[in-house]
């Protein structure tokens, strides 16, 4: 065997160890055979940053570590804004500090999972997003597994064809257990790369196919709006000029936050609710929600917020179901943070780490990027995404290898151009 292809099989294996570690970190809760513990999580984020530090210092293979670590260390400025601003409010506001540890936590908790994040990029380039898909697939097929165990495989299936025939508008017990909810939203994110950027990819049908199993059968209502938003965004921009792209594109971020903006206006006016209520859409107990955190604050430019966390502590206290999520990271975001940064992180978000990655990298990667955000955005009006780490792995690590994998086509364009320029050199 050659060094090259020992080097492949040692890739090969260590990808099957990040897959099967982010199936360890998904599965907690939806897994009933084996009691897992809580802090699998937190072990398998653990155990993938380490493969990336011995995978460093074993190769000396540094190629894509400093790629890895800029962009990585770019998409963690959202987060950062979010636990620099709260810090800043709590210490004004001369508040304890137990509950400043406690809102810095979940940030923080995050920056780490983002930190992991650069170990498969260092390891496996391009190939990151094709591993990560099979952590989601293995993930999914064992919550399946141990749902037929639990119901019988015949209910599970006819559960899951009656769920499916429905479009999910009929409840069961088996749409119950295989409502993998983080998972799925993860799941739709990479299934806009293989639908639209993945034609080079090997056994691309095969991750269609089963990517679109799991995202049908977790299905999120919320998402097949925001898929077909995404895939609507790549498809109108495929042959405009780059030039265009950038242009249109931030067009669409300044249209997006004004909708970020206007949405939580809509809301505290009440408007949203008579517009819902008009058109008979069900909101599914976010009334009694938005309601509840109405008193904590105000639409003006002056208004600086309340910290990270906060609107959950309030939720935890105040309503009776025990339910602690906003179900809407725009409004939540507001409240926490004010409207200048609410402003700030938007900016961030929706244009300035795109022009980031196009300027310094690709507009391909800043294109996918732009795709799978405003997936993000849609769901961030009516959800939690923003709290959810399958989401948040895969919003990370695509734009990621695709600037890994551009950069690499690029090296390997240069060196076939100068091989081609010495034989010919020699043959003259």
């Amino acid at each position: 065997m050659t060094q090259l292809g020992e080097k492949q099989r040692a890739g090969q294996f260590l990808g099957l160890i990040y897959a099967g570690l982010i199936a360890l970190s998904t599965i907690r809760g939806y897994f009933k055979m084996v009691d897992v513990p809580w802090y699998a999580t937190q072990f398998a984020y653990g155990a993938i940053l380490f493969l990336g530090i011995a995978w460093v210092f074993f190769t000396g293979n540094t190629r894509r570590l400093n790629t890895s670590v800029n962009v990585m260390a770019f998409q963690m400025l959202p987060q950062i804004i979010i636990v620099v601003w709260s810090v800043t409010i709590w210490v004004y506001k001369r508040e304890p500090m137990s509950n400043i540890l406690r809102g810095s936590s979940l940030v923080l908790y995050q920056l780490l999972l983002l930190a992991m994040l650069i170990s498969p990029g260092t390891m496996f380039g391009k190939r990151a997003i094709e591993y990560t898909a099979q952590g989601f697939i293995l993930a999914n097929t064992l919550v399946l597994l141990d749902v037929m165990r639990r119901l019988g495989a015949g209910t599970t299936i006819s559960g899951l064809i009656q769920f499916l025939v429905h479009l999910g508008s009929v409840d069961s017990n088996v749409s119950a257990a295989l409502e993998v909810q983080d998972m799925t939203f993860g799941i739709a994110i990479l299934l806009v790369y293989y639908i639209a950027y993945g034609k080079e990819e090997h056994w691309r049908y095969f991750y269609i196919l089963a990517l679109s199993f799991y995202f049908l059968s977790g299905l999120k209502r919320i998402l097949i709006p925001a898929v077909a938003v995404a895939l609507f965004y790549l498809f109108i921009t495929r042959k405009m000029s780059r030039n265009n792209q950038v242009k249109f594109s931030i067009a669409i971020g300044i249209i997006i936050i004004a909708i970020s903006l206007g949405y939580v206006i809509l809301i505290r006016t009440d408007m949203w609710f008579t517009i819902t209520e008009r058109l008979g859409i069900n909101l599914m107990g976010r009334k009694r929600l938005y309601n509840r955190v109405k008193p904590y604050y105000k639409i003006s430019p002056v208004y600086m917020g309340i910290g990270n966390g906060t609107v959950s502590k309030i939720l935890e206290v105040s309503e009776v179901t025990g339910n602690r999520r906003l179900h809407s990271d725009v409004l939540r975001l507001y409240i926490e943070l004010g409207m200048p940064i609410f402003l700030l992180w938007n900016a961030v978000v929706y244009i300035f780490t795109f022009t980031f990655l196009n300027r310094t990298y690709s507009i391909r990667a800043a294109r996918m990027y732009f795709a799978i955000t405003l997936l993000m955005f849609v769901t961030f009006l009516t959800d939690n995404t923003i709290e959810k780490y399958c989401p948040q792995i895969a919003w990370h690590v695509l734009p990621l290898a695709i600037v890994l994998a551009d950069k690499e086509a690029f090296a390997d364009s240069l060196i076939k151009r100068s091989l081609l320029q010495k034989n010919g050199k020699q043959k003259n």
